[in-house]
């Protein structure tokens, strides 16, 4: 599947893309007839000259007429998108949540963002691709302009933060796997609602600072950093499992919480991916936990995020105690048992 020449799509996309992100509209139905069948399809499409591919899933609930969400998926450097597919069980997600799901291509596998998530001067414009990709998909999918999120891993963690900063007029929220950053200068107009899972012996990626020259800076920084971005008030320190410990900002503008779940013992790895947990002494990049999935987290967060950029009480009717404090409980999917309990990154049962 190929979309048509991009000199006869991009002008009228503006229109659709101005008229589905104006403030305001509720995305109930679609005007017009938006078909496509079920399915896995590659793409591509050209941008500034350069050939730029992807690949599109449309879940089996699709029908055309009513809003689903998008999520815009980016691989690590060196995988391609249907490696990351693989290795995230995304589209496993994307076909139980019924979302529709795009895994970007970098330009030989890698995706131009540098120090402070910002892009060098002399690479490719990947944040013009990225946008031109989600004006084209809204306007041929019937797609939810409130429902827009975008994750990664690694160097495709870092660059979901840079869309968050970018692309803000059209991302929802992001969720970022081993590779959260905050860009300096942020360009984010409004807050984003941020999860971000890592592991504290992540060899690639240091939990603290530190590292590769593009990093330095520890994950802890990052989420503050956003946290103050959102204008987050309140924060609280949860164990809500043997390894694993959420750090929440909350009572932020917008409702847009900042949150971080701390693998403690893990590694560069997807929590709660079958295929890193199956691998892990093959691909040398630390231990990963089955004690909690972050395709269910991030699904659950950002859907809770959206009822909540809309009902600005959200905190002060929901979990307030006697004397008025907020009360902070796991999610029920926090508390759902793991596949297999006792799974976690620094635990028994993990591969040697």
């Amino acid at each position: 599947w190929r979309p048509p020449p991009l000199l006869t799509v991009c002008v009228p996309l503006l229109l659709v893309f101005s008229r589905a992100f104006a403030p305001g509209i509720a995305a109930n139905l679609c005007y017009d007839d938006r078909p496509r069948e079920s399915g896995v399809y590659d793409g591509e499409m050209y941008v500034d000259g350069i050939k730029r591919t992807y690949v599109l899933y449309v879940p089996a609930s699709y029908d055309g007429h009513h809003p689903v969400p998008l999520v815009i998926n980016c691989p690590n450097t060196g995988a391609t998108a249907m490696q990351e597919l693989q290795q995230s069980g995304l589209l496993t997600a994307a076909r139980s949540y019924e979302f529709v799901l795009v895994t970007l291509n970098g330009v030989n596998n890698a995706f131009n963002v540098d120090r402070d998530a910002l892009a060098r001067s002399d690479g490719v414009d990947d944040i013009k691709y990225a946008r031109i990709l989600a004006r084209y998909i809204l306007s041929r999918l019937c797609i939810d302009p409130d429902r827009i999120f975008a994750t990664g891993i690694s160097r495709g963690g870092r660059f979901a933060s840079r869309l968050a900063s970018e692309m803000a007029d059209v991302i929802t929220g992001i969720g970022v796997v081993s590779g959260l950053r905050y860009p300096l200068p942020n360009n984010a107009t409004r807050p984003v609602p941020v999860i971000a899972f890592h592991g504290t012996s992540d060899p690639i990626n240091p939990y603290e600072d530190g590292g590769p020259d593009y990093w330095q800076t520890g994950v802890e920084d990052a989420v503050r950093a956003w946290a103050r971005h959102n204008a987050c008030r309140r924060s609280a320190t949860t164990r809500i499992a043997r390894s694993i410990v959420k750090l929440l900002y909350f009572h932020c503008r917008d409702n847009a919480d900042v949150v971080l779940y701390r693998i403690e013992g893990g590694g560069h790895t997807w929590p709660g991916s079958e295929f890193y947990f199956e691998h892990q002494q093959h691909l040398k990049m630390g231990a990963t936990t089955l004690e909690i999935s972050a395709n269910d987290l991030m699904w659950d967060f950002w859907l809770r995020h959206v009822e909540m950029r809309s009902d600005r009480q959200y905190w002060r009717h929901r979990g307030v105690n006697s004397e008025g404090d907020i009360v902070i409980t796991s999610l029920e999917v926090e508390a759902a048992p793991a596949r297999e309990r006792g799974r976690g990154a620094a635990g028994a049962g993990a591969s040697a």
